[in-house]
C-alpha cells in the first residue's frame, strides 16, 4: 500500500466537511462524543470512515442547494455570466467579482469557434462543447489546473452548507432556551465563516469556466 486512500479531492471535499458535522452534532445532541477523546487505533480508523460517509451525506444537499439551487436558478452558472450580466441585478451587488465577464475579444472567439461546430447559445451546451473538446482534453496544464479547481471549489461549498447548517442549528438551539453562550458564539462563526467560505465557493467556481473559455478563445482551428 504505497498510496493513500483518499485521494485530494477525497479529503477536502468529504473528510473535512465530515468532520464539521461530527463536531456539529457532538455539539447539538451531545453525540457522538469524540472531542478530546484519546481515541484507540481501531476507534481511529472507524471515526475516519465516519467522517468520510458523513463528508458524502454533505456533499448531496450541499450540491443541491449552492450549485443547483443558489448558483443555477438565482445566480446564473458561469458559462452564463462571464458572456453577459444576465439577470439578478441585487446579486451582481453582493458579488461582483463572480459576475464580471470574459473580455470582449474572448468572448468573440469563444463564440466564432463554437459557431464552426453548430452551438451558436451560451450555457451548459456551450460549456460542454469547450471542456470536452479534443485540444481541451489534450491539454494537460490546462486540465491539471482545472482538476485543483474542482477541489477547491467542491471544499468550499461543502463547508459552507455545513458551516451554516450547524450555525443555525446551534443558533436555533440557543433560541429555543436550550444552549449555553458557548453555543451561541459557536453559531455565529459558524454564519461568518459559511459566508466567506460561499465567496471563495463562486470564486473558483467561476475561475474554473474562467481558464477554460480563456483557452478554448486562445487556440485557432486548424
Amino acid at each position: 500500500m504505497d498510496k493513500l486512500p483518499f485521494s485530494t479531492y477525497d479529503f477536502f471535499g468529504y473528510v473535512a466537511p465530515g468532520v464539521l458535522l461530527v463536531m456539529g452534532m457532538e455539539w447539538t445532541i451531545s453525540y457522538p462524543h469524540v472531542l478530546g477523546q484519546d481515541l484507540k487505533p481501531f476507534a481511529i480508523a472507524a471515526f475516519i470512515l465516519v467522517v468520510y460517509v458523513a463528508g458524502h451525506l454533505v456533499a448531496g444537499p450541499a450540491k443541491s442547494v449552492l450549485e443547483d439551487g443558489f448558483v443555477t436558478k438565482v445566480l446564473s452558472r458561469p458559462s452564463k455570466t462571464l458572456f453577459s450580466p444576465g439577470r439578478a441585478r441585487g446579486w451582481r451587488r453582493l458579488f461582483p467579482s463572480y459576475f464580471a465577464p470574459l473580455p470582449a475579444v474572448i468572448q468573440e472567439r469563444v463564440r466564432k469557434r463554437a459557431a464552426e461546430s453548430g452551438i451558436k447559445e451560451t450555457g451548459e451546451p456551450l460549456f460542454l462543447h469547450a471542456r470536452y473538446h479534443e485540444e481541451t482534453l489534450n491539454n494537460e496544464r490546462l486540465m491539471t489546473k482545472l482538476d485543483a479547481f474542482v477541489g477547491i471549489y467542491g471544499f468550499a461549498r461543502n463547508m459552507a452548507f455545513g458551516c451554516l447548517v450547524v450555525g443555525l442549528v446551534l443558533l436555533t438551539k440557543i433560541a429555543l432556551g436550550y444552549g449555553a453562550v458557548r453555543d451561541g458564539t459557536r453559531g455565529m462563526l459558524l454564519l461568518v465563516a459559511g459566508v466567506l467560505l460561499l465567496y471563495r465557493y463562486l470564486k473558483f467556481f467561476r475561475q474554473y469556466s474562467y481558464e477554460l473559455f480563456n483557452s478554448f478563445g486562445s487556440v485557432k482551428e486548424k
